[in-house]
């Protein structure tokens, strides 16, 4: 829990410099789809899900970004599911539309299997992403990594979502 409590101060106080920086504030939504790799892949299906981002303009160029989300994926042999739910900052820079964003933070993956039986643990969360906004729309793919106690987690994310500009800044094209 204290590291949650951390990484949000730490959110908060990034979206306070992002605030005073002259760039593109934005927050976005989008639908998400997630392909397990390694051996979470050979368990679960592809997932599917949402997320929301604060994107805090620092520069013409940079944005200080805080993402987090749903994502849930089934099971492929017994009937449960696990979830993601990731809290993640992160640095999105922008080239004439294209973009790339390294993120760290903390993941929450959960599991319930059919009948009620659920648990859940958090664990150190890297990603890193890279796609193209245009006009407010965007669309990308990252990959993104758990690890806890020497076993590790991965997925493929693909996204596609809409960016709404805030402060009467045109959005980042």
């Amino acid at each position: 829990m204290k590291k949650v409590l951390l990484l949000l101060a730490s959110a908060i106080a990034f979206s306070a410099v992002g605030f005073t920086q002259k760039g593109h504030n934005q927050i976005g939504v989008a639908f998400e789809v997630g392909i397990p790799t390694g051996d979470f892949g050979t368990y679960s299906k592809t997932g599917f899900g949402g997320s929301v981002r604060g994107l805090f303009g620092i520069g013409t160029a940079g944005q200080i970004t805080f993402t987090t989300g749903y994502t849930s994926f089934k099971f492929k042999d017994f009937d449960a599911h696990s979830s993601i739910i990731p809290l993640l900052a992160g640095y999105r820079h922008n080239f004439s539309g294209f973009f790339v964003e390294p993120q760290i933070g903390y993941g929450i993956y959960g599991t319930k299997v059919s009948g009620g039986e659920s648990s859940s643990d958090g664990a150190f969360t890297w990603a890193v992403g890279a796609g193209y906004a245009m006009n407010g729309f965007e669309g990308g793919v990252r990959y993104q990594s758990a690890s806890k106690n020497g076993s590790s987690l991965g997925l493929v994310g693909i996204h596609v979502g809409y960016n709404f500009t805030l402060g009467g800044a045109t959005a980042s094209k």
